[in-house]
């Protein structure tokens, strides 16, 4: 399993709408799980587990992501109002509540090598998904929740951040734009 990249010649799979999944999962779709779950555990870093990875990110046109909130993330940022162990969502999709307004804060992909940028996202959303059980998750998402999950759901839609990028927005090098943020976060 390997990340499908902008930088790849064929990165296609990156722009087209995932297929939604059929329960009961099929055997083909559990090794999928299990080798997706295997392959975030290799992008661990000194940061922890990515906060998500879509299907589509590894070449693999299912409607199906993985999303990671751990208790550390409370450490580096101010949003985070709930704790998720990593777990896989089958056919997430989600809507937004445009009452509680927008945010606009930092992404980076791993699908984007080296850039990162501001992108505004809904606050809070309502999203809906599915279980390996079979069993329906259905509940409101705030702060980083609600951003990882808009961030990994556009994947499955054919959506990268650098989309997202507005006037006002900064994008650029990763080292340049961490820099920002870290200057940003010590001045909070």
């Amino acid at each position: 399993m390997k990340l499908v990249t902008t930088d790849d010649q064929d990165h296609s799979i990156l722009r087209r709408p995932a297929q939604a999944v059929e329960f009961p999962l099929s055997d083909k779709i559990l090794q999928l799980l299990d080798e997706m779950e295997a392959f975030i555990h290799s992008l661990e870093s000194p940061n922890g587990l990515p906060a998500g990875l879509a299907a589509t990110q590894v070449g693999q046109p299912y409607s199906i992501v993985f999303i990671n909130v751990p208790e550390e993330a409370k450490t580096r940022r101010k949003d985070v109002y709930d704790v998720i162990p990593l777990m896989p969502l089958i056919n997430p999709r989600y809507t937004p509540i445009p009452s509680e307004g927008r945010s606009k804060d930092w992404e980076a992909c791993y699908s984007v090598p080296d850039k990162m940028g501001e992108v505004w996202r809904y606050e809070v959303i309502y999203f809906e998904a599915m279980t390996c059980d079979g069993e329906k998750i259905s509940r409101e998402a705030r702060g980083f929740l609600a951003r990882v999950l808009q961030h990994e759901i556009g994947h499955l839609n054919g959506e990268l951040f650098t989309d997202l990028i507005t006037e006002g927005c900064r994008l650029g090098t990763m080292e340049e734009m961490m820099a920002l943020r870290l200057q940003e976060l010590a001045a909070e």
